[in-house]
């Protein structure tokens, strides 16, 4: 009896956990990911379908409650697709919330914008989010659980990449300490966002069993080949590793990866994990093939959290890969010298007879075209890394223009809402008063348009000349001395400046740079025909110089 117990137990344990390791053939399933990597397109499509559904539907219904339940599921597809897509929309949740007068969904999609933040990577933003927001205020439990869920993660991501001690040791105070208030919230831990949290909170305590019995409980709550699944997989991963069992961490990082492709996930934290994973092994092919995969998703994704994780090991992997080529250059030489060897001592023995010495001369003429074909391997491989290195630069510098002009433009836009409301309030005192003279006098002065202009284009100039200090100066070394632009004040620019700064950060199109300035698209035209005539170089070329300004 004692033993029918112990032999019933085992069997359920097996039963929980999955697959038995003696089951797993890895290789079978490396094939299942090669095949969903080439259906990728397939995928992709159809996640582009769903989201072009929710957009039309958007655009032809104007109740805001309906409004909100579009951008909600929109905000879900761009989650794992396109993190600058999913921030829009869950941002736009919440002004309708705000619309709508409902605390609980404005707090709600607060919470989720600080959530896709930090997994995003950034972290002020998250952080800001999550200030703005006060817990005693939060009347609804699953909010006020979720608050405390989203900080916890927070400062869990911070210490995870925090590399000062002292710090690193206050982030992981503070998130011990919201782990422990999620319990006391009141609401159910036994959802699979509960879980997750008591696993990772098991991960950080070195308690792999324990992690591994959340994650149990987990996988039975979600649907096998979900986005929801590729996430549990991805932490049954962790928990295997944490216990030391290679197979079973080999083969539920394949399964994360693989639900991750089917369902056009682009943030693909799995897929350069078993890169990782297989450039240890040493198959080094499959391990480029699947990193090169996960940047092109991560640049789709569009984080710098993860195209910062995943360039070192692209790095790493692609010198590797070329190493190995070197490698078999190597011994390529050698055999090509032992073959020279051979045959020259079997001409000496065989001298007459012709049909073997063209057998010699044919296997010369293959071995010599097979190293001309690694050759331009080996300088295609090193196009490819210089192209990435390149790649690198141009994506840093992107980020950081963006960052830059989205916090000036948050601040701006806030700015108008208040001068807005300001022009409201007053407009609303002269109507009650009924002065319509004093009314008319006021929405018939220009004054007002041309200090919002004004002030818009200090903002700019101060933006753009932070961004770029020596832009100035450059720009005119491109220009003949009498034809230089002079600056009106320090910290301004005129109009031939402003012109070509928006052609600096990308911007081209006459009719988009005339709506910006309030002139003419001709007027542009001859302000930008103006300035080329004056380069020192050739004029064709001279916008594709002042677009390298600062690189």
């Amino acid at each position: 009896m004692k033993h029918s117990i112990i032999i019933s137990v085992l069997l359920f344990l097996i039963s929980s956990t999955g697959v038995a390791a003696g089951e797993i053939d890895l290789e079978q399933e490396y094939r299942k990911l090669d095949k969903a990597i080439e259906q990728t397109e397939k995928y992709v499509q159809e996640r582009e379908n769903r989201i072009r559904k929710y957009k039309t539907a958007r655009g032809a219904i104007d109740d805001n409650r309906v409004q909100y339940e579009l951008s909600r599921s929109l905000y879900d597809e761009y989650r794992p697709y396109m993190s600058d897509s999913a921030i829009h929309y869950i941002s736009r949740c919440i002004l309708l919330a705000e619309r709508m007068e409902d605390p609980i969904r404005a707090d709600e999609c607060r919470l989720l914008l600080a959530y896709q933040c930090t997994e995003s990577g950034m972290y002020h933003e998250a952080m800001d989010v999550l200030n703005s927001m006060d817990a005693q205020r939060i009347n609804d439990s699953r909010n006020k659980r979720r608050y405390y869920i989203t900080l916890a993660h927070l400062y869990h991501e911070l210490g995870y990449y925090c590399r000062v001690p002292r710090l690193q040791g206050e982030y992981y105070a503070k998130w011990d300490h919201y782990n422990h208030l999620i319990d006391t919230t009141g609401v159910s831990a036994t959802d699979d966002e509960a879980l997750q949290v008591k696993e990772i909170e098991c991960l950080g305590a070195g308690d792999g069993q324990g992690a591994l019995r959340y994650s149990d409980m987990r996988l039975k709550q979600v649907k096998e080949g979900s986005h929801q699944y590729a996430i549990v997989a991805f932490y049954r991963y962790l928990d295997y590793a944490l216990l030391g069992d290679s197979v079973q961490t080999r083969y539920w990082v394949t399964q994360s990866a693989l639900s991750d492709v089917k369902n056009a996930v682009m943030d693909q934290g799995a897929m350069w994990e078993l890169a990782n994973k297989l450039m240890a092994d040493g198959d080094m092919e499959r391990a480029y093939r699947y990193i090169r995969f996960a940047w092109q998703c991560a640049n789709t994704f569009n984080t710098v959290k993860r195209n910062n994780q995943i360039s070192p090991v692209l790095t790493a992997i692609s010198d590797n890969y070329e190493a190995s080529l070197k490698r078999a250059n190597h011994l390529l030489a050698l055999l090509a010298v032992v073959s020279s060897l051979l045959a020259a001592l079997f001409l000496g023995i065989l001298f007459y007879s012709n049909s073997q010495r063209k057998k010699l001369a044919r296997a010369r003429n293959e071995l010599s075209e097979s190293n001309t074909q690694l050759a331009q391997l080996n300088r295609q491989l090193s196009d490819l890394n210089t192209q990435l290195r390149d790649t690198n630069v141009q994506l840093n510098e992107s980020n950081r223009v963006k960052d830059e002009y989205v916090g000036r433009f948050i601040h701006l836009c806030s700015f108008y809402i208040d001068r807005l409301d300001e022009m409201r309030k007053r407009v609303n005192k002269m109507v009650k008063s009924r002065d319509l003279d004093a009314l008319f006098k006021f929405t018939g002065d220009s004054q007002l348009r041309d200090k919002n202009l004004t002030e818009l284009y200090e903002m700019f100039d101060s933006t753009f000349l932070h961004l770029f200090p020596n832009f100035v100066d450059d720009f005119n070394a491109l220009l003949r001395p009498e034809c230089r632009v002079t600056m009106p004040e320090p910290g301004t620019l005129n109009t031939d400046i402003r012109i070509f700064a928006l052609i600096r950060l990308g911007i081209e199109d006459s009719s988009r740079i005339a709506e910006f300035l309030h002139y003419s698209v001709n007027t542009i035209y001859n302000y930008r025909a103006k300035i080329k005539n004056g380069a020192i170089g050739d004029r064709d070329s001279f916008e594709s110089q002042v677009k390298a300004i600062g690189m």
